[in-house]
């Protein structure tokens, strides 16, 4: 037998769910296999609960490891003659994509940005970003340009038509408080079910958009949000959370029946459009003008993501937001030169010193975490947290003195 049939036949008895194994309990006679969704064998396992589950990405690769590694077909003289040793590492899997708040371990830890660094940044206006990048086939520099150009029409296009937790006369008025606490209650969840961050800012926009349309009931507010937050996840992830999952984490307010029901029914109202240009690929783009410091985005990443839970900011487009956040993120460390050509170029032509209200949204922003209207207790957690770079506390002691000073050099 040739070892490519070997290697065919050997890997085919392990993922094999009706392959039969020995048990030598009872001599030689033959017993069945215990089905699992990677085909190794885990009899008389306990089942765990989910909430005894903390990382579920990670439980769903743990059977991968069970697996034994298949050598390659084409082997050296010496490895044919010798076994390959029991202590011989485990072959590292290959992560598919990184996560913006997650740093190469190589790399050295960001510094704080001085103010020669900025001076010397500020003088790189026009083609000369992009033309460094030009290399990066991922960047895509020579359709950059027309990729935003589109994304600045398409977020007027499918933004929340009106404010509707201010419009007290309009019939789909909801209590900011009750929005809060959805919006809250999502935070806990997305953190639980470890999703990336695009995941949660489109599940905000899909609710926002359909409770601009439609009135919602008490009873139904949570099976909005978690819906929302299940047509996010499809849209956004490449692992998803099981809808057993999703229907668990509402502790029996929501069945998986009525899941399903809230998803079609708000993708029906939404016409299918679950395309919109999210915060984060705005800031990024801003993030070019100071050469990607990872500290500016950090403190950005907390101010924008206030901004989506405010219910100031509710019908506020996308790229004005991340504007507002690479501002406030980039006075609150000390930066003097805080917006130069460059950051109006891809900012998408916004001027903060000549944009009246651009400036009435920013004192709005920092009122607002300065003296909050209303509570956001998961969020403040999250964003003191270590994975988080510890920026909430420096972020709040800023917003309190520049409301004391009333607001003196900001602008």
């Amino acid at each position: 037998m040739s070892d490519l049939m070997r290697s065919r036949t050997y890997s085919n008895a392990v993922t094999d769910e009706n392959a039969q194994v020995t048990d030598s309990s009872n001599g030689n006679k033959p017993a069945r296999r215990a089905k699992t969704m990677a085909g190794a064998s885990c009899v008389e396992a306990p089942r765990r609960e989910l909430a005894e589950v903390q990382n579920w990405q990670a439980q769903a690769s743990q059977d991968d490891t069970k697996l034994p590694v298949l050598a390659s077909t084409q082997h050296s003289p010496a490895s044919q003659t010798q076994p390959h040793s029991q202590e011989e590492p485990q072959r590292k899997k290959q992560k598919i994509y990184t996560s913006d708040d997650e740093q190469d371990q190589d790399t050295k830890e960001p510094q704080e940005p001085s103010v020669q660094n900025v001076a010397s940044r500020s003088r790189l206006f026009g083609e000369s970003l992009d033309e460094r990048e030009e290399k990066d086939v991922c960047m895509v520099v020579e359709y950059s340009e027309d990729i935003f150009e589109h994304l600045y029409q398409r977020e007027r296009q499918i933004c929340s038509s009106y404010n509707y937790v201010k419009s007290k006369e309009s019939p789909k008025y909801l209590r900011p408080s009750l929005r809060a606490i959805l919006i809250d209650w999502l935070i806990e969840v997305h953190l639980k079910f470890q999703l990336l961050p695009e995941t949660l800012y489109l599940a905000i926009n899909i609710m926002d958009r359909f409770m601009a349309k439609r009135k919602v009931s008490m009873a139904k507010l949570q099976l909005l949000a978690v819906s929302s937050l299940l047509i996010a996840a499809k849209f956004e992830e490449i692992n998803l959370p099981k809808l057993s999952q999703y229907a668990y984490i509402t502790d029996g307010a929501c069945t998986c029946q009525d899941i399903k029901e809230a998803e079609m029914y708000v993708l029906t109202t939404l016409n299918f459009d679950v395309g919109w240009p999210n915060p984060l690929n705005f800031l990024r783009r801003i993030s070019k003008a100071d050469d990607y410091d990872f500290k500016i985005r950090a403190v950005a990443k907390y101010f924008m993501e206030y901004a989506m839970c405010c219910p100031e900011f509710v019908d506020v487009i996308p790229s004005r937001i991340s504007a507002l956040a690479t501002y406030c993120a980039r006075a609150s460390l000390g930066i003097k030169i805080r917006w130069n050509e460059a950051s109006e170029r891809y900012s998408g032509g916004i001027d903060p010193l000549n944009d009246l209200t651009f400036q009435t949204d920013c004192r709005t922003l920092i009122k607002e975490i300065h003296n909050p209207s209303t509570q956001l207790k998961a969020l403040e957690l999250k964003y003191k947290s270590r994975a988080a770079d510890s920026v909430f506390d420096p972020a709040k002691v800023w917003c309190d003195v520049i409301v004391a000073s009333n607001f003196e050099g900001l602008f």
